[in-house]
Protein backbone atom coordinates (compact mmCIF):
# COMPACT_ATOMS: atom_id res chain seq x y z
CA UNK A 1 0.00 0.00 0.00
CA UNK A 2 0.91 3.72 -0.66
CA UNK A 3 0.40 6.04 1.72
CA UNK A 4 1.79 8.58 -0.60
CA UNK A 5 -1.19 7.66 -2.94
CA UNK A 6 -3.60 8.00 0.01
CA UNK A 7 -2.82 11.11 1.35
CA UNK A 8 -2.67 12.82 -1.77
CA UNK A 9 -6.44 12.03 -2.57
CA UNK A 10 -6.95 13.03 0.71
CA UNK A 11 -5.47 16.39 0.31
CA UNK A 12 -8.04 16.91 -2.46
CA UNK A 13 -11.11 16.01 -0.37
CA UNK A 14 -10.10 17.91 2.88
CA UNK A 15 -8.96 20.86 -0.01
CA UNK A 16 -12.90 20.54 -1.04
CA UNK A 17 -13.74 20.94 2.35
CA UNK A 18 -12.07 24.00 3.38
CA UNK A 19 -13.35 25.43 -0.06
CA UNK A 20 -16.94 24.58 1.67
CA UNK A 21 -15.95 26.80 4.33
CA UNK A 22 -16.09 30.01 2.24
CA UNK A 23 -19.98 29.04 1.72
CA UNK A 24 -20.85 30.30 5.14
CA UNK A 25 -18.14 32.81 5.18
CA UNK A 26 -19.55 35.02 2.27
CA UNK A 27 -23.49 34.10 3.65
CA UNK A 28 -22.56 35.35 7.14
CA UNK A 29 -20.76 38.73 5.26
CA UNK A 30 -23.74 39.17 3.67
CA UNK A 31 -25.68 38.97 6.76
CA UNK A 32 -23.11 41.46 8.04
CA UNK A 33 -22.32 39.17 10.58
CA UNK A 34 -18.64 39.69 11.06
CA UNK A 35 -17.45 37.46 14.05
CA UNK A 36 -18.52 34.12 12.04
CA UNK A 37 -17.40 35.46 8.79
CA UNK A 38 -14.13 35.54 9.84
CA UNK A 39 -14.07 31.99 12.03
CA UNK A 40 -14.78 30.43 8.51
CA UNK A 41 -12.52 32.18 6.68
CA UNK A 42 -9.69 31.46 9.35
CA UNK A 43 -10.94 27.51 9.39
CA UNK A 44 -10.91 27.82 5.81
CA UNK A 45 -7.44 29.19 5.73
CA UNK A 46 -6.07 26.20 8.34
CA UNK A 47 -7.84 23.62 6.46
CA UNK A 48 -6.73 25.13 3.21
CA UNK A 49 -3.04 25.19 4.45
CA UNK A 50 -2.91 21.42 5.15
CA UNK A 51 -4.98 20.31 2.07
CA UNK A 52 -1.98 22.34 0.18
CA UNK A 53 0.74 20.73 2.05
CA UNK A 54 -0.80 17.59 1.19
CA UNK A 55 -1.68 18.36 -2.73
CA UNK A 56 1.92 20.18 -3.55
CA UNK A 57 4.22 17.67 -1.94
CA UNK A 58 2.11 14.53 -3.42
CA UNK A 59 1.19 15.85 -6.39
CA UNK A 60 1.09 12.72 -9.21
CA UNK A 61 1.13 10.30 -6.66
CA UNK A 62 -2.79 9.94 -6.57
CA UNK A 63 -2.60 7.62 -9.95
CA UNK A 64 -0.53 4.84 -7.65
CA UNK A 65 -4.08 4.60 -5.17
CA UNK A 66 -4.63 0.65 -5.16
CA UNK A 67 -7.73 -1.43 -3.43
CA UNK A 68 -5.94 -1.95 0.14
CA UNK A 69 -5.03 2.20 -0.30
CA UNK A 70 -8.60 3.27 -0.66
CA UNK A 71 -9.49 1.64 2.18
CA UNK A 72 -7.76 3.36 4.40
CA UNK A 73 -8.55 6.77 2.13
CA UNK A 74 -12.48 5.62 2.90
CA UNK A 75 -11.46 5.70 7.26
CA UNK A 76 -9.42 8.89 6.95
CA UNK A 77 -12.51 10.63 5.10
CA UNK A 78 -14.78 9.48 7.79
CA UNK A 79 -12.53 10.14 11.08
CA UNK A 80 -10.37 13.09 10.01
CA UNK A 81 -12.09 15.37 8.21
CA UNK A 82 -14.84 15.56 10.43
CA UNK A 83 -12.05 17.26 12.97
CA UNK A 84 -11.58 19.73 10.58
CA UNK A 85 -15.24 20.03 9.81
CA UNK A 86 -15.68 20.91 13.74
CA UNK A 87 -13.35 23.94 13.95
CA UNK A 88 -15.72 26.60 12.82
CA UNK A 89 -18.59 24.96 14.99
CA UNK A 90 -16.46 25.51 18.17
CA UNK A 91 -14.95 28.65 17.50
CA UNK A 92 -18.63 29.98 16.48
CA UNK A 93 -19.20 29.98 20.28
CA UNK A 94 -22.25 27.82 19.60
CA UNK A 95 -20.93 24.89 21.39
CA UNK A 96 -18.58 25.53 24.37
CA UNK A 97 -17.12 21.90 24.03
CA UNK A 98 -15.02 20.32 21.91
CA UNK A 99 -16.87 16.87 22.02
CA UNK A 100 -19.77 18.35 21.68
CA UNK A 101 -18.56 20.33 18.63
CA UNK A 102 -17.17 16.81 17.18
CA UNK A 103 -20.51 15.22 17.76
CA UNK A 104 -21.89 17.44 15.58
CA UNK A 105 -19.33 17.52 12.91
CA UNK A 106 -19.48 13.79 12.70
CA UNK A 107 -23.07 13.52 12.58
CA UNK A 108 -23.33 16.28 10.05
CA UNK A 109 -20.47 14.64 7.95
CA UNK A 110 -21.60 10.85 8.01
CA UNK A 111 -25.71 12.29 7.36
CA UNK A 112 -26.52 10.83 10.94
CA UNK A 113 -28.34 14.16 11.54
CA UNK A 114 -28.21 14.00 15.19
CA UNK A 115 -27.78 17.13 16.85
CA UNK A 116 -27.11 18.69 20.06
CA UNK A 117 -27.78 21.97 19.93
CA UNK A 118 -31.17 23.29 20.37
CA UNK A 119 -33.52 26.44 19.65
CA UNK A 120 -31.91 26.54 16.49
CA UNK A 121 -34.32 28.86 14.91
CA UNK A 122 -32.12 31.72 16.96
CA UNK A 123 -28.99 29.87 15.70
CA UNK A 124 -26.36 32.28 13.32
CA UNK A 125 -27.47 31.43 9.44
CA UNK A 126 -23.73 30.81 8.90
CA UNK A 127 -23.68 27.54 11.72
CA UNK A 128 -26.96 26.03 9.76
CA UNK A 129 -25.53 26.66 6.90
CA UNK A 130 -22.36 24.85 7.56
CA UNK A 131 -24.31 22.25 9.16
CA UNK A 132 -26.54 21.46 5.87
CA UNK A 133 -23.04 21.61 4.03
CA UNK A 134 -21.70 19.18 5.56
CA UNK A 135 -24.45 16.34 4.74
CA UNK A 136 -24.58 17.67 1.29
CA UNK A 137 -20.94 16.63 1.31
CA UNK A 138 -21.06 13.56 3.29
CA UNK A 139 -23.87 12.09 1.05
CA UNK A 140 -21.61 12.94 -1.99
CA UNK A 141 -18.91 11.46 -0.54
CA UNK A 142 -20.86 8.41 0.52
CA UNK A 143 -22.25 7.82 -3.21
CA UNK A 144 -18.96 8.17 -4.68
CA UNK A 145 -17.48 5.49 -2.20
CA UNK A 146 -19.70 3.32 -2.93
CA UNK A 147 -20.19 3.24 -6.79
CA UNK A 148 -16.13 3.35 -7.03
CA UNK A 149 -14.75 2.15 -3.93
CA UNK A 150 -17.00 -0.50 -2.54
CA UNK A 151 -18.12 -2.02 -5.82
CA UNK A 152 -14.61 -2.48 -7.09
CA UNK A 153 -13.30 -4.06 -3.92
CA UNK A 154 -16.80 -6.36 -3.86
CA UNK A 155 -17.54 -5.39 -0.26
CA UNK A 156 -20.70 -6.59 1.01
CA UNK A 157 -22.23 -7.42 -2.45
CA UNK A 158 -22.07 -4.38 -3.43
CA UNK A 159 -21.16 -5.51 -6.87
CA UNK A 160 -24.82 -6.70 -7.42
CA UNK A 161 -26.14 -3.47 -7.57
CA UNK A 162 -27.34 -1.20 -10.30
CA UNK A 163 -24.22 -0.30 -12.93
CA UNK A 164 -26.08 1.79 -15.59
CA UNK A 165 -23.36 4.10 -14.66
CA UNK A 166 -19.65 4.75 -16.69
CA UNK A 167 -17.42 3.17 -13.76
CA UNK A 168 -14.01 3.85 -15.70
CA UNK A 169 -13.13 0.12 -16.70
CA UNK A 170 -9.63 -0.19 -17.97
CA UNK A 171 -8.68 2.83 -15.77
CA UNK A 172 -6.76 3.24 -12.92
CA UNK A 173 -8.28 3.07 -9.53
CA UNK A 174 -8.34 6.80 -8.87
CA UNK A 175 -9.15 7.67 -12.46
CA UNK A 176 -12.65 5.29 -12.04
CA UNK A 177 -12.70 7.33 -9.10
CA UNK A 178 -12.68 10.91 -10.87
CA UNK A 179 -15.58 9.60 -13.61
CA UNK A 180 -17.68 7.99 -11.02
CA UNK A 181 -17.15 11.60 -9.05
CA UNK A 182 -18.00 13.67 -12.23
CA UNK A 183 -21.55 11.76 -13.09
CA UNK A 184 -22.85 11.63 -9.56
CA UNK A 185 -21.97 15.65 -8.48
CA UNK A 186 -24.13 16.32 -11.86
CA UNK A 187 -27.04 14.21 -10.80
CA UNK A 188 -26.93 15.11 -7.19
CA UNK A 189 -26.34 18.52 -7.74
CA UNK A 190 -29.55 18.66 -9.93
CA UNK A 191 -31.65 16.82 -7.73
CA UNK A 192 -30.36 19.18 -4.38
CA UNK A 193 -31.91 22.24 -7.23
CA UNK A 194 -34.88 20.74 -7.92
CA UNK A 195 -36.05 19.87 -4.19
CA UNK A 196 -34.16 23.58 -3.18
CA UNK A 197 -36.74 24.97 -6.00
CA UNK A 198 -40.02 22.70 -4.69
CA UNK A 199 -39.24 23.51 -1.07
CA UNK A 200 -39.55 27.28 -1.39
CA UNK A 201 -42.51 27.35 -4.01
CA UNK A 202 -44.41 25.56 -1.27
CA UNK A 203 -43.68 27.90 0.98
CA UNK A 204 -40.73 27.45 2.91
CA UNK A 205 -38.53 30.45 3.09
CA UNK A 206 -35.78 30.90 0.83
CA UNK A 207 -32.97 30.42 3.37
CA UNK A 208 -34.75 27.16 5.04
CA UNK A 209 -35.41 26.43 1.62
CA UNK A 210 -31.89 26.01 0.71
CA UNK A 211 -30.71 24.07 4.36
CA UNK A 212 -33.22 21.81 3.85
CA UNK A 213 -32.39 21.13 0.09
CA UNK A 214 -29.27 20.25 1.27
CA UNK A 215 -30.15 18.26 4.33
CA UNK A 216 -33.30 16.39 2.31
CA UNK A 217 -31.01 15.08 -0.91
CA UNK A 218 -28.38 13.96 1.44
CA UNK A 219 -30.97 11.94 3.94
CA UNK A 220 -29.32 13.49 6.56
CA UNK A 221 -32.02 15.13 8.44
CA UNK A 222 -30.64 18.59 9.66
CA UNK A 223 -33.30 20.96 10.07
CA UNK A 224 -33.10 24.91 11.10
CA UNK A 225 -36.16 24.21 13.14
CA UNK A 226 -36.35 22.34 16.56
CA UNK A 227 -39.27 20.78 15.91
CA UNK A 228 -37.89 19.64 12.15
CA UNK A 229 -40.36 19.81 9.06
CA UNK A 230 -43.39 19.74 11.65
CA UNK A 231 -42.17 23.67 12.33
CA UNK A 232 -43.25 24.60 9.15
CA UNK A 233 -46.84 23.03 9.48
CA UNK A 234 -47.41 22.60 5.41
CA UNK A 235 -48.74 19.49 4.24
CA UNK A 236 -47.40 20.96 0.51
CA UNK A 237 -43.41 21.25 1.98
CA UNK A 238 -43.67 17.57 3.78
CA UNK A 239 -44.81 16.26 0.37
CA UNK A 240 -42.24 17.92 -1.69
CA UNK A 241 -39.62 16.64 0.85
CA UNK A 242 -40.91 13.32 1.04
CA UNK A 243 -40.56 12.62 -2.83
CA UNK A 244 -36.76 14.13 -2.47
CA UNK A 245 -35.89 11.94 0.26
CA UNK A 246 -37.41 8.88 -1.25
CA UNK A 247 -35.33 9.98 -4.51
CA UNK A 248 -32.38 10.58 -2.39
CA UNK A 249 -32.91 6.75 -0.66
CA UNK A 250 -32.58 5.13 -4.33
CA UNK A 251 -29.34 4.19 -6.26
CA UNK A 252 -27.94 7.54 -7.40
CA UNK A 253 -26.80 5.53 -10.50
CA UNK A 254 -30.56 4.89 -11.44
CA UNK A 255 -31.38 8.39 -11.54
CA UNK A 256 -27.72 9.57 -13.51
CA UNK A 257 -29.13 6.26 -16.45
CA UNK A 258 -32.17 8.05 -16.39
CA UNK A 259 -31.23 11.73 -17.07
CA UNK A 260 -29.26 10.54 -19.69
CA UNK A 261 -32.31 8.42 -21.61
CA UNK A 262 -32.37 4.95 -19.92
CA UNK A 263 -35.30 5.10 -17.85
CA UNK A 264 -36.12 1.33 -17.89
CA UNK A 265 -33.27 1.16 -14.89
CA UNK A 266 -35.66 2.14 -12.54
CA UNK A 267 -38.06 -0.91 -13.59
CA UNK A 268 -34.74 -3.52 -14.14
CA UNK A 269 -33.75 -2.80 -10.75
CA UNK A 270 -34.79 -5.13 -8.14
CA UNK A 271 -33.66 -2.85 -4.97
CA UNK A 272 -36.04 -0.24 -6.60
CA UNK A 273 -38.98 -2.62 -6.13
CA UNK A 274 -37.67 -3.76 -3.01
CA UNK A 275 -37.71 0.16 -1.30
CA UNK A 276 -40.94 0.60 -2.90
CA UNK A 277 -42.67 -2.27 -1.33
CA UNK A 278 -40.67 -1.25 2.07
CA UNK A 279 -42.21 2.13 2.25
CA UNK A 280 -45.60 0.83 1.56
CA UNK A 281 -44.82 -2.16 4.49
CA UNK A 282 -43.71 0.71 6.66
CA UNK A 283 -46.18 3.09 6.59
CA UNK A 284 -49.59 0.72 6.61
CA UNK A 285 -47.76 -0.63 9.74
CA UNK A 286 -47.14 2.74 11.21
CA UNK A 287 -50.81 3.67 10.90
CA UNK A 288 -51.88 0.06 11.68
CA UNK A 289 -50.41 0.13 14.95
CA UNK A 290 -51.66 4.32 15.76
CA UNK A 291 -55.10 3.04 14.90
CA UNK A 292 -54.79 0.22 16.90
CA UNK A 293 -53.66 1.81 19.72
CA UNK A 294 -56.12 5.06 19.80
CA UNK A 295 -52.64 7.39 19.66
CA UNK A 296 -54.30 9.12 16.55
CA UNK A 297 -57.28 8.41 14.10
CA UNK A 298 -58.29 8.72 10.30
CA UNK A 299 -56.69 11.30 8.33
CA UNK A 300 -54.30 12.68 10.90
CA UNK A 301 -53.00 9.25 11.67
CA UNK A 302 -52.47 8.41 7.86
CA UNK A 303 -50.61 11.60 7.44
CA UNK A 304 -48.92 11.06 10.44
CA UNK A 305 -47.18 7.64 9.09
CA UNK A 306 -46.92 8.78 5.46
CA UNK A 307 -44.24 10.81 6.24
CA UNK A 308 -42.79 9.65 9.03
CA UNK A 309 -42.21 6.35 7.84
CA UNK A 310 -40.78 7.34 4.57
CA UNK A 311 -38.65 9.92 6.64
CA UNK A 312 -37.45 7.17 9.09
CA UNK A 313 -36.54 4.44 6.37
CA UNK A 314 -35.05 6.65 4.27
CA UNK A 315 -32.89 7.33 7.13
CA UNK A 316 -33.37 10.88 6.56
CA UNK A 317 -34.94 11.36 10.21
CA UNK A 318 -37.23 14.19 9.79
CA UNK A 319 -40.39 14.55 11.53
CA UNK A 320 -43.80 15.98 12.21
CA UNK A 321 -46.22 15.57 15.56
CA UNK A 322 -44.68 14.05 18.23
CA UNK A 323 -43.12 11.40 17.96
CA UNK A 324 -41.47 10.86 21.55
CA UNK A 325 -45.58 10.39 23.01
CA UNK A 326 -45.78 7.54 19.93
CA UNK A 327 -46.87 4.06 21.07
CA UNK A 328 -43.95 1.68 21.97
CA UNK A 329 -44.84 -0.32 18.85
CA UNK A 330 -44.99 2.45 16.84
CA UNK A 331 -41.42 2.98 17.94
CA UNK A 332 -40.33 -0.23 17.41
CA UNK A 333 -41.45 -0.29 13.67
CA UNK A 334 -39.99 3.33 13.24
CA UNK A 335 -36.32 1.90 14.58
CA UNK A 336 -36.81 -1.66 12.57
CA UNK A 337 -37.13 0.45 9.46
CA UNK A 338 -34.46 2.62 10.26
CA UNK A 339 -32.19 -0.50 10.35
CA UNK A 340 -33.06 -1.69 6.85
CA UNK A 341 -32.58 1.59 5.40
CA UNK A 342 -32.52 2.52 1.39
CA UNK A 343 -30.61 0.91 -1.28
CA UNK A 344 -27.25 0.38 -2.08
CA UNK A 345 -25.59 3.72 -3.80
CA UNK A 346 -27.58 5.91 -2.03
CA UNK A 347 -26.76 8.35 0.86
CA UNK A 348 -28.96 6.11 3.26
CA UNK A 349 -27.58 4.79 5.54
CA UNK A 350 -29.03 0.88 7.22
CA UNK A 351 -28.13 -2.61 6.41
CA UNK A 352 -29.89 -1.85 2.64
CA UNK A 353 -32.51 -3.02 1.07
CA UNK A 354 -30.45 -5.03 -1.35
CA UNK A 355 -29.09 -7.03 1.05
CA UNK A 356 -32.30 -7.71 3.30
CA UNK A 357 -33.88 -8.79 -0.28
CA UNK A 358 -30.98 -11.13 -0.51
CA UNK A 359 -31.01 -12.34 2.84
CA UNK A 360 -35.00 -12.77 2.75
CA UNK A 361 -34.39 -15.08 -0.73
CA UNK A 362 -31.72 -16.98 1.01
CA UNK A 363 -33.70 -17.96 3.76
CA UNK A 364 -36.65 -19.37 0.86
CA UNK A 365 -34.32 -20.67 -1.14
CA UNK A 366 -32.99 -23.09 1.80
CA UNK A 367 -36.88 -23.71 2.61
CA UNK A 368 -37.47 -25.03 -1.16
CA UNK A 369 -33.97 -26.91 -0.99
CA UNK A 370 -35.65 -28.95 2.15
CA UNK A 371 -38.96 -29.70 0.76
CA UNK A 372 -36.92 -30.92 -3.04
CA UNK A 373 -33.54 -32.07 -1.86
CA UNK A 374 -32.67 -33.38 -5.50
CA UNK A 375 -33.74 -29.84 -7.19
CA UNK A 376 -30.87 -27.91 -8.13
CA UNK A 377 -31.63 -24.15 -7.43
CA UNK A 378 -29.90 -21.62 -7.75
CA UNK A 379 -30.31 -18.15 -6.07
CA UNK A 380 -30.81 -15.05 -8.65
CA UNK A 381 -30.77 -11.11 -8.14
CA UNK A 382 -33.09 -9.65 -10.80
CA UNK A 383 -31.19 -11.39 -14.13
CA UNK A 384 -28.55 -12.04 -12.41
CA UNK A 385 -26.70 -15.40 -10.67
CA UNK A 386 -26.04 -14.72 -7.17
CA UNK A 387 -22.20 -16.28 -6.12
CA UNK A 388 -21.75 -17.96 -3.22
CA UNK A 389 -18.89 -15.46 -2.54
CA UNK A 390 -21.49 -12.76 -3.08
CA UNK A 391 -23.72 -14.40 -0.78
CA UNK A 392 -21.41 -14.85 1.46
CA UNK A 393 -20.49 -11.38 1.79
CA UNK A 394 -24.06 -10.64 2.50
CA UNK A 395 -24.02 -12.40 5.31
CA UNK A 396 -20.74 -11.13 6.79
CA UNK A 397 -22.19 -7.80 6.81
CA UNK A 398 -25.18 -8.99 8.21
CA UNK A 399 -23.25 -10.66 11.15
CA UNK A 400 -20.93 -7.69 11.52
CA UNK A 401 -23.58 -5.13 11.55
CA UNK A 402 -25.59 -6.98 14.45
CA UNK A 403 -22.53 -7.62 16.02
CA UNK A 404 -21.83 -4.09 16.70
CA UNK A 405 -25.78 -3.09 17.10
CA UNK A 406 -25.11 -5.76 19.65
CA UNK A 407 -21.96 -4.60 21.61
CA UNK A 408 -22.98 -1.00 21.12
CA UNK A 409 -26.42 -0.99 22.54
CA UNK A 410 -24.38 -2.74 25.57
CA UNK A 411 -21.83 -0.06 26.30
CA UNK A 412 -24.24 2.55 25.87
CA UNK A 413 -26.13 1.21 28.62
CA UNK A 414 -23.19 1.11 30.68
CA UNK A 415 -23.16 4.81 30.22
CA UNK A 416 -26.27 5.90 31.69
CA UNK A 417 -29.34 5.71 29.71
CA UNK A 418 -32.40 2.58 30.08
CA UNK A 419 -31.70 -0.84 27.65
CA UNK A 420 -34.62 1.09 24.81
CA UNK A 421 -32.77 4.43 24.85
CA UNK A 422 -29.64 2.40 24.51
CA UNK A 423 -30.83 0.35 21.62
CA UNK A 424 -32.66 3.22 20.04
CA UNK A 425 -29.02 5.15 20.18
CA UNK A 426 -27.18 2.20 18.51
CA UNK A 427 -29.62 1.34 15.59
CA UNK A 428 -30.04 5.29 15.16
CA UNK A 429 -26.23 5.80 14.90
CA UNK A 430 -25.46 2.45 13.34
CA UNK A 431 -27.93 3.25 10.51
CA UNK A 432 -26.97 7.04 10.66
CA UNK A 433 -30.12 8.34 11.40
CA UNK A 434 -29.57 10.32 14.92
CA UNK A 435 -33.31 11.73 15.38
CA UNK A 436 -34.66 7.85 15.42
CA UNK A 437 -33.68 7.65 19.31
CA UNK A 438 -35.76 10.48 19.80
CA UNK A 439 -38.83 8.19 19.44
CA UNK A 440 -37.58 7.32 23.09
CA UNK A 441 -36.67 9.91 24.98
CA UNK A 442 -39.12 12.21 26.56
CA UNK A 443 -37.66 15.09 24.54
CA UNK A 444 -37.19 14.12 20.83
CA UNK A 445 -35.39 17.18 20.34
CA UNK A 446 -32.27 17.35 23.18
CA UNK A 447 -31.40 13.48 23.03
CA UNK A 448 -28.57 13.59 22.77
CA UNK A 449 -27.16 17.26 24.65
CA UNK A 450 -28.79 15.61 27.98
CA UNK A 451 -26.56 12.07 27.58
CA UNK A 452 -22.89 12.25 29.35
CA UNK A 453 -19.66 12.96 26.94
CA UNK A 454 -19.60 8.82 26.76
CA UNK A 455 -21.75 8.10 25.67
CA UNK A 456 -22.06 10.47 22.84
CA UNK A 457 -18.81 9.29 22.05
CA UNK A 458 -19.57 5.41 21.64
CA UNK A 459 -22.25 7.29 19.10
CA UNK A 460 -20.11 9.00 17.24
CA UNK A 461 -18.13 5.75 16.97
CA UNK A 462 -21.48 3.77 15.98
CA UNK A 463 -22.01 6.52 13.26
CA UNK A 464 -18.64 6.30 11.52
CA UNK A 465 -18.85 2.19 11.57
CA UNK A 466 -22.22 2.65 9.83
CA UNK A 467 -21.31 4.66 7.30
CA UNK A 468 -17.90 3.18 6.27
CA UNK A 469 -19.63 -0.20 6.59
CA UNK A 470 -18.12 -2.52 8.90
CA UNK A 471 -16.50 -4.68 6.65
CA UNK A 472 -14.03 -1.96 6.00
CA UNK A 473 -13.73 -1.55 9.53
CA UNK A 474 -13.13 -5.64 10.02
CA UNK A 475 -10.86 -5.94 7.07
CA UNK A 476 -8.70 -3.55 8.19
CA UNK A 477 -8.17 -4.85 11.40
CA UNK A 478 -7.00 -8.05 9.79
CA UNK A 479 -3.04 -8.72 10.13
CA UNK A 480 -3.62 -10.04 6.77
CA UNK A 481 -4.24 -6.53 5.30
CA UNK A 482 -1.18 -5.37 6.63
CA UNK A 483 0.83 -7.85 5.36
CA UNK A 484 -0.19 -9.08 2.22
Amino acid sequence: MKADAVLCVFGWLLGGLSLSMLIPALGALIADDIEHARVFFNSAAVSGFFAGAMIISLRGKEIDLNKRGSLLLIVLIWTILPVFAAVPIYFSGVIFSPGKALFEAVSGFTTSGATVLTHLDRQPAAILLWRAILQWLGGLYTIIAASGIFVVLGIGGLQLQYAGMPHGDGQTLFGRLQQVARALLGIYSALTLLCFLGLWAAGMPIFDAFCHALSTVSTGGFSTRDASIGAFNSPRIEAVAAIFMILGAMNMALHWAAANGRWRGYRLDPEARYLGVAILVTVASVFLALYASDFDGGVRAAHWALFNGASFLTTTGYWTGNIAGAPLVVGLILIAAVLVGGATGSTSGGFKEMRVGLVVKQGWLELARLISPNEVLGLRYGKVRVKEAQIAAVWAVFIGFSFFLAMGTILISLTGPNFEQSFAIAAAAMSNSGPAAGLFFADPITPYASVSEATRGLAMVGMIVGRMEVLTLLTLLSPAFWRG
